[in-house]
């Protein structure tokens, strides 16, 4: 009787978890990030070149970003983004307008996924600006400061035999992707998300995202066939490829921290 109660609920789970529409919206934000990953960029990357006292930590917090943009070849995505970088700095009033409304349009589109999923209605205008930008703004900080207390505790263990095997600089990205996912997973809905709900799908969706990272190298580092066909654009494929299953990866974890947050809710609802 048990097993057939845990079969029910188990089928239940599963047909409403593996819901379509969400790789259409992965699509959707996709194709939204290619045209708005640059002025993101520039925003964050400009934040942190605006605090000198942290300037060492730049590299870090570009390679970073880099290396899970693009897993593999992120020296060749790199240089091409530098180079988009560097030539933004160059637009001007029209060049900029355009920045602007493509970012709006995708925290929009954002914003429009993220509420249908929680079905729950979209924030006013305004407050979603207000949002986003805090959260874009306060992500540079958060890199800022996950480099530096990993660098200065890296270097007190280090000093201890018990603790000087632990390799903080290895382990700390994971737990940055965990964090990152953990504030938008709370904040990205417009309705109050319960902590353990976020911390659980975020810390699950991280894992898996790590480990789609490692199949996703082997997958690129032993398929030569598009690199035969298609030379060095190969690169561009890859890493249009990986940023939709980034997003596949992220929309699932939202939809598993939607489930998670309703079952709270449910159990925690008073009984007649």
């Amino acid at each position: 009787m048990h097993m057939h109660r845990l079969y029910r609920h188990l089928r239940f789970f599963l047909r409403r978890f593996f819901d379509k529409e969400l790789t259409f919206y992965a699509s959707s934000l996709s194709f939204y990030t290619i045209f708005t990953i640059i002025p993101l960029l520039l925003i964050v990357l400009t934040i942190v070149t605006n605090m000198p006292s942290f300037s060492e930590y730049y590299d870090n917090i570009k390679s970073f970003i880099f290396s899970n943009l693009m897993p593999v070849n992120s020296e060749a995505v790199a240089k091409h983004i530098d180079g988009f970088l560097q030539n933004s700095v160059k637009l001007g009033v029209i060049g900029f307008s355009m920045i602007v409304v493509a970012s709006l349009l995708f925290f929009q589109n954002y914003e429009y996924i993220v509420n249908k999923i929680f079905h729950t209605k979209n924030r006013g205008f305004w407050e979603s600006i207000t949002t986003y930008w805090t959260m874009l703004t306060l992500t540079p900080m958060a890199l800022i400061v996950s480099f530096y207390l990993s660098s200065k505790l890296a270097t007190f263990m280090s000093e201890y035999e018990v603790s000087a095997w632990i390799n903080l600089v290895a382990i700390f990205p994971y737990l940055i992707v965990w964090a990152l996912f953990f504030l938008l997973y709370k904040i990205s809905a417009n309705t109050q998300v319960h902590t353990r709900s976020a911390l659980i799908s975020s810390f699950i969706t991280s894992l898996v995202l790590s480990f789609a990272k490692g199949l996703f190298v082997y997958y690129v580092f032993y398929n030569d066939a598009y690199a035969t066909i298609y030379g060095s654009f190969s690169i561009l494929l890859f890493f249009f490829l990986w940023i939709y299953l980034s997003w596949i990866i992220f929309i699932y974890g939202l939809k598993l921290c939607y489930m998670m947050d309703r079952a709270c809710k449910y159990q925690q609802r008073p009984r007649q």
